[in-house]
């Protein structure tokens, strides 16, 4: 078994070691989270250290690997760049629930996490880092960029192209042949049926309202 570390003990971690626990690939030794105080347990995993104390750990505990539970995109780039800095050599590992539904071609970078019921398309390809939250779609040849998201049951048609950083937030679907752009935020049930450019808060079903944003401003609660 192979032995990884969790970033960020959070509600999102839970259902990483959810998929985890299904995999049994992995031996969870304990959490990183530099916001929360150590020793606390999410599902019997502690807390047992902070970014600081990660090369030490990778260490003492035999650390091959670790994966991001951090919802927010632009943090969990954040997160990604800073161990990247601090500890080089390991890998960022893909968790897949295994009732997740993937076609043969799909490629899928280091670090993303595809959770239950979802569906990655023909030839369709995911970014580094990425997620696929519970019963989301993403249809054939299209394209998640590094760091971009799909909330819980977002539906994407075929050869969509969606861009660094953006999220498409829960229940939200977008036709074929649209293009999203960086650090852009797709609001809950919204429909989308034209393109969208970068830094943008869009919403709507249709979307009719678009605003600018940055590329650190807060979408989730």
């Amino acid at each position: 078994m192979i032995n990884i570390l969790i970033y960020g003990a959070s509600g999102h971690a839970k259902m990483i070691i959810d998929s985890i626990e299904k995999q049994n690939n992995y031996t969870i030794k304990g959490f990183i989270d530099s916001y929360k105080p150590l020793h606390l347990s999410v599902y019997n995993y502690k807390i047992i250290g902070n970014l600081d104390s990660l090369p030490e750990l990778i260490k003492t505990h035999n650390i091959e690997g670790i994966v991001i539970a951090v919802g927010d995109n632009y943090a969990r780039q954040m997160a990604y760049n800073n161990i990247v800095n601090i500890a080089p050599q390991l890998q960022f590992f893909s968790i897949i629930h295994p009732t997740a539904v993937i076609a043969k071609d799909v490629k899928i970078e280091e670090g993303t996490v595809v959770m239950a019921n979802a569906v990655i398309n023909a030839s369709a390809k995911v970014g580094k880092v990425c997620i696929l939250n519970t019963a989301s779609t993403l249809g054939h040849d299209s394209v998640m960029a590094n760091f971009s998201s799909l909330a819980s049951g977002v539906h994407v048609g075929g050869n969509v192209y969606i861009g660094l950083g953006s999220a498409i937030s829960i229940s939200a679907t977008i036709i074929q042949n649209i293009s999203i752009g960086d650090y852009t935020v797709v609001g809950a049930a919204s429909l989308v049926l034209k393109p969208i450019g970068d830094f943008k808060l869009a919403f709507g079903n249709p979307i009719h309202t678009i605003k600018d944003r940055a590329k650190d401003s807060k979408y989730l609660g």
